[in-house]
Order: C-alpha cells, then sequence, then structure tokens
C-alpha cells in the first residue's frame, strides 16, 4: 500500500514538474474555448448545409456543384498543405498554409452567394469569415494561411457553380385590360447565361452586348524570403532577423487584388499583402528589446508581422495600345508588430505601430498577342516615419475573357524611422497568380 501512495505521489509530482517544463511563450501559445470550438463546428457546419439545403428544394444539380468544388479546394488545400510544409505559428505541425478550416468554411459560403444569389452573400461570408478569425485567435494560422484558403474556395466556387433560378423555360402571370393570364417564354441556354457584371455598348449598364468584364478578383501565392531585417531600437544594440534561425524560410506568400472599374480608362486598385514570421536563435551577446533584456546565450524567439492595405486609383494612358502604360496615386496602410522572448515565456518584448502613407504607382508592360503580356509595376510610399518601395514583374497568360494565370517576381523595400526604434527590411518573394474578371 505504501509502495502504490509512494508510485502514486511521484507521478503527481512529475505531471506537475512536466507541466512546468512546456510552458510557452505568447508567440507559441494556443488557444483554446469557445471561439476556436464555434469555428470548428461552422467550417463542418457551411457546406453540410448548403448541400442538405440544395437537395431539400430538389437542386440536385448544385448539390453535384459543391461536390465538386468542396472536393477540388480540399484536393487543392491539403495538396499545398503538404507541398509547402509551413510550420504553424504555434509550433506544433508543418501544415500551416493554407487554412484548411477557412477553405472549407468559404467553399459552403461561395457556394451559397454564387448559387442562389447576393441575399444570402452577407450572412454566409460573414460565418465563414468568423472561421478564419477562430483560427488566427487560436494562433494555428498566419493571416495568409487564411487569406490563401478563403480565396481558394471562392475562386473555385465561381468555376463550378452556376447561378439557380436555372431554368430555360420561364412562367410568369400576365395582367392587362383587366385579363390575366400566362407569359411563357424559351429561351436556350438561358440557364448557362453569364452574371450581369459586364461592360456593354451604352456604357456601364448590366444588359446588352458584353464587350469586356472591367472588374477583377486575383489571388498571388507563392514564397518570400528576408534579404534583410535590421532591428534597432534607440539606445540599444541592434540585431537583425537574418541572422536567426529562418528555418521556416522560404515563407509562404499570399496577397491579393481587386480591381474596380470606375469609369472609361480609370480603375480603383485594392490590394492587402501580409508578411509574418517566426524564427528562433541563441544569443551570441545581450540584446534588449521593448523594455525587456535577453542575455547572451539564452535562446530567442521572434515573431515579425507586417500587413499592408493599400488603395489606389489609376489612369490608364494608352488603352488603344498594345503599350501598356498606366499611372496613379493612392494611400497605404501598414501594420507592423515585432515581438521577441523566451520560448518558455515570461519575458515578451513586444511593439506594434501603424502607419498611414500617400503613395504613388506606376504599371507598364506590353501586350505580345490576345493571350500573352508582360506586366511592370513600381509603387513607392512614404511620410516622415515610414517609406516602402515595390517592385515586380510578371507574365501573364489570358486563358478566356474571364480567367488569367500569372507567374510573378517582386522586392519589398521598407525602413521605418520611428520614435522607439529604426527598422529596414527588405523580402523577395515570387509565385504564381490566378485573376477572375467578372
Amino acid at each position: 500500500m505504501k509502495a502504490k501512495l509512494s508510485l502514486t505521489s511521484s507521478a503527481i509530482i512529475l505531471s506537475l514538474t512536466s507541466t512546468t517544463a512546456v510552458a510557452k511563450s505568447e508567440i507559441l501559445e494556443g488557444q483554446s474555448g469557445t471561439i476556436s470550438e464555434i469555428g470548428d463546428v461552422v467550417q463542418i457546419a457551411l457546406p453540410a448545409g448548403a448541400l442538405i439545403g440544395s437537395l431539400w428544394i430538389g437542386d440536385k444539380e448544385g448539390a453535384w456543384q459543391l461536390t465538386k468544388g468542396v472536393a477540388t479546394t480540399s484536393l487543392i488545400t491539403h495538396t499545398m498543405k503538404f507541398g509547402y510544409g509551413r510550420l504553424r505559428p504555434d509550433g506544433t505541425e508543418s501544415n500551416s498554409f493554407p487554412s484548411g478550416h477557412t477553405s472549407a468554411a468559404f467553399s459552403g459560403a461561395a457556394y451559397i452567394h454564387h448559387r442562389y444569389g447576393d441575399k444570402w452573400a452577407l450572412p454566409a461570408y460573414t460565418a465563414a469569415s468568423f472561421v478564419g478569425a477562430s483560427r488566427l485567435w487560436a494562433n494555428r494560422h498566419f493571416m495568409d494561411d487564411v487569406l490563401a484558403g478563403g480565396s481558394i474556395a471562392v475562386m473555385t466556387s465561381l468555376y463550378f457553380t452556376d447561378p439557380y433560378n436555372a431554368s430555360d423555360l420561364v412562367v410568369v402571370p400576365s395582367f392587362s385590360d383587366g385579363n390575366m393570364g400566362l407569359a411563357v417564354s424559351y429561351t436556350p441556354g438561358a440557364s448557362k447565361s453569364l452574371p450581369k457584371y459586364q461592360l456593354t455598348d451604352d456604357g456601364w449598364s448590366g444588359s446588352g452586348a458584353q464587350k469586356e468584364f472591367h472588374r477583377s478578383y486575383s489571388l498571388f501565392i507563392g514564397g518570400f524570403d528576408t534579404s534583410n531585417n535590421f532591428i534597432q531600437e534607440n539606445g540599444s544594440p541592434s540585431f537583425n532577423l537574418t541572422d536567426f534561425s529562418r528555418e521556416s524560410e522560404p515563407n509562404t506568400y499570399a496577397a491579393a487584388e481587386l480591381e474596380w472599374g470606375v469609369a472609361k480608362d480609370q480603375y480603383l486598385l485594392f490590394s492587402f499583402n501580409p508578411i509574418e514570421s517566426r524564427d528562433k536563435t541563441t544569443l551570441g551577446k545581450e540584446l534588449k528589446w521593448a523594455g525587456k533584456s535577453y542575455s547572451a546565450g539564452s535562446e530567442v524567439i521572434s515573431a515579425y508581422s507586417n500587413w499592408s492595405l493599400t488603395a489606389d486609383y489609376v489612369f490608364e494612358l494608352l488603352s488603344d495600345s498594345d503599350w501598356i502604360v498606366e499611372l496613379g496615386a493612392g494611400v497605404t496602410f501598414a501594420a507592423q508588430t515585432i515581438r521577441l522572448d523566451y520560448p518558455e515565456g515570461n519575458n515578451l518584448g513586444e511593439t506594434s505601430d501603424l502607419f498611414v502613407a500617400p503613395a504613388i504607382i506606376f504599371n507598364g508592360g506590353y501586350k505580345f498577342t490576345e493571350e500573352f503580356s508582360l506586366d511592370l509595376r513600381y509603387r513607392a510610399s512614404g511620410l516622415s516615419q515610414y517609406t516602402s518601395q515595390a517592385y515586380s514583374v510578371g507574365v501573364t497568360y489570358q486563358i478566356n475573357d474571364r480567367w488569367s494565370a500569372s507567374l510573378f517576381r517582386g522586392v519589398l523595400e521598407q525602413e521605418i524611422d520611428g520614435d522607439e526604434y529604426y527598422n529596414d527590411a527588405e523580402f523577395d518573394h515570387g509565385g504564381f497568380a490566378v485573376t477572375y474578371a467578372f
């Protein structure tokens, strides 16, 4: 009996010491609770509910389109998870990119929108967005994981899903001079008609002969490498994140662009570009950051995050030529966070800043054929404490009126000279892009 009690006591002590030993920094610590649990349920409920709803109303064609969309999205998502092998922000598994929860949720939401119309879009996308936000909250994904997962699902749904009401035969009531009857019309192929968002001969109305689409959404996917990330807190020794282990590099890269035509030869361009990384190192000298000190010889982890949202008004100067010349101006919103800590925690140093700066943009290039074009882009943004420059080159293949694919390569340079610290960073990125016009 004494031996059993002694063994039990030893097990309890071992359990307590083990719990202490695996204590984690906030940088690596995962979150669990109601928000995460709801997200786990909704990511299944959205596509499952959409499937049940379609079958309930007898829309077997829609159910089949949903099945193809969900299966293709899942195949793309998990193939990329295996191919990229990105370590999750909590350091648990190497399958972070893209977010499977988010892609599943947006598969259901996008199908509901594309099949049954705009009135269902807001609640469906709100629920799907909650799933993506829950994955960020749980520290299971980076922002570009969520952005890629959601965008892959939406674009896959656009490829497979046709609008409902889908009948070539239309029967409606008819009233005139006290008489009542039925009006019957038959339009071959009406059920496969294109959505209404198209430019017409008489301007920007939603009917008439199609000329071209002048709105588009682009998803960029690839990788980025940190060429330089020099950081120095005022009055403290400098350090460079390129000297850390960089085990996760090249990091994954995902960005999105929305082009929205507003007038002939003029459009608004919105882009979202989140860059995040986790690294670790064993310090060769003492380091100070955000009021915290880190001793020489200790292991330190870093978390770098820079989310950039831009909006530009662009003028097409040679719209009737094979040459591409565009000029524009806009604004940049950049949110940056830098965190350092010991892996076991209790020494978190953190700075968070938001910068707003004006910008200019130049796009150039040449259309070799109707299908192939070369695109060059330069964008500069700056104010007193924040400056950035972005260069990129891309080759685009126009698949059809709606879809195009590109290969791209770019560089982002950024300098922050703030009241608390100085940061000089450069990131190289490249990959492929898919664009859908509407």
